[in-house]
């Protein structure tokens, strides 16, 4: 696993979205916008699922997936391994904020399970000559 550098979680929680890529056993790609998501600690991002169809049978399928975020010209993009919960205490910790949410901006939704994505590399996407290159 990579450690995601304070900058990185920093970034990621102050994004209102963040995009969700995942693909089929057989490559085809995915991508969604999440925006309930939280950083669990400096190797796990948290990803609420609301909508999830394609990206949740993905995910099922092949787990290996992409998290990218930006805000001006600084961006990032975490590859990592999601792991799918929806149910249990680890889900019940996540789901109380996740409605609690939905509940204070007055929509019906509700949390229907999330993935835990276990960080294993973190790449600097700002425009430059840096762009693509790991940093942890």
């Amino acid at each position: 696993m990579a450690v995601m550098p304070e900058n990185v979680q920093n970034l990621f929680k102050e994004v209102e979205n963040v995009v969700f890529a995942t693909a089929r056993e057989d490559a085809q790609p995915n991508c969604c916008i999440v925006a309930m998501k939280a950083v669990i600690d400096d190797e796990t991002v948290y990803l609420s699922d609301q909508f999830f169809k394609k990206t949740l049978a993905n995910v099922q399928a092949n787990p290996k997936v992409s998290v990218i975020f930006w805000k001006g010209h600084e961006a990032y993009e975490l590859y990592g391994t999601a792991r799918y919960v929806n149910e249990g205490a680890e889900f019940e910790a996540q789901k109380a904020w996740v409605d609690a949410a939905f509940e204070q901006a007055g929509l019906p939704m509700r949390a229907k399970g999330g993935c835990f994505v276990h960080v294993e590399g973190v790449y600097s996407s700002t425009p430059g000559p840096t762009a693509g290159d790991p940093i942890a």
